[in-house]
């Protein structure tokens, strides 16, 4: 069995490969969906606001750290060998950051926010929101969120493949992989 051919995760190049790909996973995961929050909400100074900047190149920053490190987190979760079936593919990668975006979606959103936005005091997210009629901001607020979960969750288990899978292959991305 040669170094490429473990999926044990016992090889450390192997293993390093995952966490890098995690991470990258998680960064570029995480600039499509600020894109998506950004655009559909202009919800970066708020996310800046809760280090306490509220601007949006803080809000990136912010968002931008988080994202690579959920990426990280991704791999601590998913790298493990119950999962290692749907690791071997890129729809199972998908189905896997899909999951991933899910969990951190509620996590972030039911959890993480509402206790952030408490202990500043806060009594309401103050988002802006679309003027879309017949919507109400609830509604408009959870489906950019959700949308842009959904987006990170695809991109991250895309990159993840790219980086792990020989047949995942994604032509802007330069791996050779041979390296894989």
């Amino acid at each position: 069995m040669s170094h490429s051919d473990r999926s044990d995760g016992s090889d450390p190049a192997v293993a390093e490969r995952r966490w890098r790909a995690g991470a990258v996973g998680g960064l570029v995961a995480g600039t499509a969906m600020g894109a998506v929050l950004h655009v559909g909400l202009g919800l970066m100074p708020t996310i800046g606001a809760l280090v306490g900047v509220e601007t949006v190149l803080a809000g990136w920053a912010v968002h931008l750290f988080n994202s690579t490190l959920f990426g990280g987190l991704f791999v601590a979760v998913f790298d493990r060998s119950f999962f290692a079936d749907l690791r071997g593919d890129v729809g199972g990668c998908l189905s896997l950051g899909v999951v991933h975006s899910a969990l951190l979606g509620m996590l972030t959103g039911g959890l993480l926010l509402p206790a952030a936005i408490a202990i500043e005091g806060a009594t309401s997210l103050p988002v802006p929101t679309l003027p879309v009629p017949g919507l109400t901001a609830s509604f408009e607020f959870g489906a950019v969120i959700a949308v842009a979960h959904l987006l990170y969750g695809l991109v991250l288990g895309r990159v993840f493949a790219a980086f792990t899978l020989a047949e995942g292959d994604i032509a802007w991305l330069p791996i050779d992989p041979v390296d894989r």
